[in-house]
């Protein structure tokens, strides 16, 4: 049975893809690559890579479970394709994730290209229930609310029983699998001696995460928290706003983003699907607005 089993969920530029999972098949694990923009296999991949052409974009948590479904791995790794892992790291995180009494998610400690920190052992705000990433453990392992999902070691039980839930399409379904999972027992660490880097923003650029990030925190807080702490974080997205529209009229010239936020401003209270419903079926809702 192999130790564990890489998955890559691919959306746009295939040089990043095709160099993460060329170099981490050679760490010794399975590697899946979900193509969630249909792109076919290159011919430079790996022979070793499993490539997987969804019928449709499943969005970042659907194209995860569909890549696990099945797989007798003991643990499963979820990446973004624009991480670098070294291979140290990626033992460390690994090891700790069996070595640690009850643990079930694992994440390295993630900093940009500049070294500054990007995602640490992160909390969430005593209110809002919003995430809280700029918490650096120092060279420790230490418990956490959550992990990033760029990067997340995960035990196989942790899939199966517990799962990504993939009707938020894009963003924070790694922080609600991290909820879930602390409430049915499991522990959620971060690794801060075991560095990862994000090329940030080479995937999901510009104004496409506008919609999802207040979307989705509306969707988090009302599933794992209740009505308060939705409305929270939805008068918080009414108060940036302004922002917005100055920011689109003085930087952008057009209107996206303020548009992209006022839909997802209505969206947020929609009936968010269960997870075994998935995405609903014409996302990215987006595309309505701008080109996906």
């Amino acid at each position: 049975m192999a130790t564990s089993t890489s998955v890559i969920v691919h959306y746009g530029d295939l040089t990043p893809t095709i160099k993460l999972v060329n170099d981490i098949v050679e760490y010794g694990t399975e590697v899946v690559v979900v193509a969630n923009d249909r792109a076919p296999r290159p011919a430079e991949v790996d022979d070793r890579v499993e490539w997987i052409v969804p019928d449709r974009n499943l969005g970042y948590g659907d194209a995860f479970m569909l890549a696990a479904r099945g797989r007798s791995a003991r643990a499963l790794l979820l990446l973004n394709t624009d991480i670098v892992l070294p291979r140290d790291s990626f033992e460390r995180c690994l090891d700790t994730l069996f070595s640690e009494p009850g643990v079930g998610i694992v994440g390295p400690i993630l900093r940009h290209e500049d070294g500054s920190l990007q995602s640490g052992a992160a909390r969430f705000s005593a209110w809002r229930r919003a995430p809280r990433v700029l918490i650096d453990p120092g060279p420790r392992t230490v418990d956490c609310d959550w992990v990033t999902g760029a990067v997340m070691f995960i035990r196989r039980e942790v899939v199966e029983d517990v799962g990504l839930d993939g009707s938020f399409f894009i963003g924070a379904e790694d922080t609600d699998l991290c909820v879930r999972a602390r409430r049915t027992g499991w522990r959620v660490l971060c690794c801060g001696d075991a560095p990862a880097t994000h090329h940030g923003s080479r995937v999901m650029s510009g104004s496409r995460w506008t919609y999802y990030t207040i979307r989705n925190r509306v969707w988090f807080a009302r599933t794992n928290f209740g009505v308060g702490a939705a409305l929270l974080n939805w008068i918080w997205a009414v108060s940036l706003l302004p922002r917005m529209a100055v920011g689109d009229i003085l930087k952008r010239r057009d209107t996206t983003r303020l548009r992209l936020g006022l839909m997802a401003l209505r969206h947020a209270w929609w009936r968010k699907p269960s997870a075994a419903e998935g995405p609903l079926p014409d996302e990215p809702l987006p595309a309505r607005i701008m080109s996906w």
